[in-house]
């Protein structure tokens, strides 16, 4: 599996719950992303940081969501993004009991 990382800078004027209402607007989305399993919304309201946590399972699907126009997207809904891929050899599942390798 493949986690993607991805952190921008947020308006320090812009609170937890502006921020959620944010994220619920396009939480929808990505209940059709080719190759999503998972992803996790994370924001520091203090250090005025924002993004998401994905795990994806391939790195072609990762990579193909994350294309110039994904990015362009990002930069102008909130700021240019910072993306990290990874590999993730071993899971621990403990919602469904299980490691996953």
């Amino acid at each position: 599996m493949i986690i993607v990382t991805v952190t921008f800078s947020i308006p320090s004027d812009l609170d937890v719950i502006s921020l959620k209402n944010k994220f619920l607007e396009t939480a929808p989305m990505y209940k059709e992303t080719p190759g999503l399993i998972r992803k996790n919304y994370i924001c520091d309201i203090k250090s005025h940081i924002a993004g998401g946590i994905y795990c994806f399972d391939t790195i072609k699907n990762a990579k193909s969501w994350f294309d110039d126009e994904r990015i362009e997207w990002l930069t102008k809904r909130y700021s240019t993004p910072t993306l990290n891929f990874y590999e993730s050899p071993v899971i621990v599942d403990n919602e469904n009991d299980r490691i996953q390798s």
